[in-house]
């Protein structure tokens, strides 16, 4: 039978771009009554207007100890999951849930329905269709208008009227139902084999007839993130039609896992359409490499020109940026300009090293050793998100293990999984348990921003 998921929210300001959720309601409606429920007020991480809180009731203080957004995102997806989402100007309360969605990096889809145009059909000629003057002319119950509980509480009930207001009920609820705009998926891509994808944390791969990756995706709900991707539209949505024929998966338990595997195999492999959607708002990266002689340097590319397993430092809205960071570090940490090839001059040694910046690369009197040192030191400096090292435990795969992250030397070297049960002394012996990974400025701020969200997880100094 069909689940409708009828919902509310009340908000900090009308724009969903701007404004952040401060309470929300949802009430699954199933076979003509409430069959589950979660309600919660939320900490919008910023302050409520007072014209707000006059409307709502809803205080700074009431909201301070409540769960932020994240804290409750795995609840609204599970119960609302395989559900019609159902709200008095759906697209209001919608596009808010979406875009808190979108903040962690998930794109929430649902199948819709408004209780505003669904009054307007089959109760023609009213003076008005708000949630307020339906709840009069229907004499609908309400002990808290603007509070989220009480006023889905009171769509729920309008919902009711709508369904039951043609004398065929089911038959209206299964034409109603129909008219939900679904999924749509390529031609070689059938239902059931989506079906049977896990529903768990975890990375997708969509592959082409040659069997080459061409996207890939990581989900806290990986068959419903896929869903989601064929619901929607849009030029990437178009090329996925195009060229999906198979769905690969691997299961991480991990949310962290699966970021920083998806990050890692984006990488690996450059899929055509994940390269597509690349943002447009940097698009200059600074990365290291060595010159012809042997010495480090920094060098700075378009990303479009950029080797997949480039050493990025840092990226650039624009290259004029890009070389202004550049310059500053070749003076702050006394590099040399010909060496890192900014201004090439064979036959005299650089400016800087003429008014006693540079060390003398370019002079013969400081060697390739000792510069090399002093530019891995100043390297590690500038991308060093975290000053000391840790293993981190996060969940498993199953409830007998846990997954694991070595952060060393700043940089995450090792993942893995290993059994709960078994206790490691030496990192060194921990280590031999898990795969070696490639640490970078990137994969750090995926795992600062998830220990931010996460602080109770389990961390070992050494």
């Amino acid at each position: 039978m069909t689940r409708f998921a009828i919902i509310d929210i009340e908000t900090t300001g009308i724009q969903f771009k701007q404004g952040k959720i401060t309470e929300i309601a949802i009430l699954i409606y199933q076979n003509g009554q409430i069959v589950d429920q979660f309600e919660s007020l939320i900490n919008p991480e910023t302050s409520i207007p007072f014209e707000i809180t006059r409307i709502t009731g809803i205080t700074n203080e009431m909201v301070e100890q409540a769960p932020k957004f994240y804290e409750v995102a795995k609840k609204i997806l599970e119960i609302t999951h395989d559900a019609i989402f159902v709200a008095h100007n759906v697209q209001f309360d919608y596009s808010f849930v979406k875009e808190e969605f979108s903040a962690l990096g998930y794109s929430f889809s649902r199948k819709k329905l408004c209780t505003v145009q669904l009054s307007r059909k089959h109760f023609p000629g009213l003076k008005s269709y708000a949630l307020g003057n339906l709840i009069k002319h229907f004499n609908i119950e309400v002990t808290d208008r603007h509070r989220a509980y009480q006023d889905a509480m009171a769509t729920s009930k309008l919902f009711h009227l709508i369904l039951h207001a043609n004398d065929h009920a089911t038959d209206f609820m299964n034409q109603l139902v129909s008219n939900v705009k679904d999924a749509k998926l390529p031609g070689s891509l059938k239902r059931e084999d989506v079906d049977a994808i896990p529903d768990e944390v975890g990375v997708y791969y969509m592959c082409n007839e040659a069997g080459d990756y061409v996207y890939i995706g990581k989900s806290i709900n990986i068959r419903e993130r896929i869903y989601q991707h064929f619901s929607e539209t849009g030029y990437k949505v178009s090329k996925m039609l195009r060229q999906v024929h198979r769905i690969e998966y691997t299961l991480t338990g991990s949310e962290l896992m699966a970021q920083l595997l998806e990050s890692s195999e984006i990488k690996k492999y450059g899929p055509e359409i994940n390269r597509a959607q690349r943002s447009s708002k940097d698009q200059y990266a600074m990365y290291r490499t060595l010159n012809d002689l042997g010495y480090f340097q920094y060098l700075i590319k378009h990303k479009e020109w950029l080797d997949e397993k480039a050493d990025v430092v840092q990226l650039f809205s624009s290259q004029k940026k890009a070389s202004e960071y550049l310059d500053y570090l070749i003076h702050e940490y006394h590099l040399c300009e010909q060496v890192n090839s900014l201004k090439k001059n064979e036959q005299l040694p650089c400016y800087r090293y003429q008014i006693g910046i540079c060390l003398g690369a370019c002079a013969g009197q400081e060697t390739k050793e000792s510069y090399n040192e002093r530019f891995e030191i100043m390297h590690q400096k500038i991308n060093r998100f975290f000053q000391r090292n840790f293993i981190l435990y996060d969940k498993g795969r199953s409830e007998s293990e846990v997954s694991v992250f070595v952060i060393e030397n700043g940089f995450c070297n090792a993942i893995g999984y290993l059994d709960k049960d078994i206790s490691y002394e030496q990192p060194e012996v921990l280590k031999e348990s898990l795969k070696s990974f490639r640490g970078n400025i990137e994969t750090n701020g995926i795992i600062n921003q998830y220990i931010k969200k996460h602080p109770s997880l389990k961390k070992i100094y050494f």
